[in-house]
């Protein structure tokens, strides 16, 4: 409904009643409709963290993060319009956004990850910043992405941006 409509133009009674059940169920799920794609962003976050946590032993972080944000951005070309389309409409919602970005930026999951590859504390700053400079640049990356046509795969936007950094990917 919201690819269809548009996220503003459709209430929580819409969602209830398009899945067979009462307001109040809704609440039961989701305290509010932007948890609705909120969830759906925390889902990509997961996978980013499992991504990295599945990439070889021997790979170092910024090189395991970076194939992490490449492997998790790839999506065959029968899927990109949707895909397309689903990640226009989160921009579009840009309080949906907002807040996202902003529990993004405290989740610490990323850099403590990073830190135990890299065998360095998790609050260690060094990994922390390196880890909001990746992430920034793949979400720059996967932006410039969501505003072309659509066609091209989004990794290769994702993986040329975080290059764009000029990281030693062996670090």
């Amino acid at each position: 409904m919201f690819l269809e409509r548009g996220y503003d133009a459709v209430s929580v009674d819409d969602i209830a009643a398009a899945a067979g059940m009462s307001q109040r169920t809704f609440f039961r799920y989701f305290p509010t409709k932007d948890e609705v794609l909120r969830r759906y962003r925390r889902s990509l976050r997961e996978a980013l963290l499992s991504a990295l946590q599945g990439r070889p032993a021997q790979e170092g972080a910024v090189a395991a993060l970076r194939a992490a944000y490449g492997q998790t951005s790839e999506v065959d070309a029968s899927s990109r319009p949707r895909v397309h389309a689903l990640a226009r409409l989160l921009i579009e919602a840009s309080d949906v956004w907002a807040k996202d970005m902003g529990e993004t930026i405290l989740d610490d999951s990323v850099p403590a990850e990073l830190s135990r590859r890299a065998g360095a504390d998790t609050d260690g700053l060094r990994v922390t910043v390196l880890a909001a400079a990746i992430s920034s640049a793949a979400l720059i990356g996967w932006n410039n992405w969501v505003t072309s046509d659509g066609t091209d795969n989004p990794a290769d936007y994702v993986v040329a941006a975080i290059d764009m950094l000029g990281l030693d990917i062996s670090d």
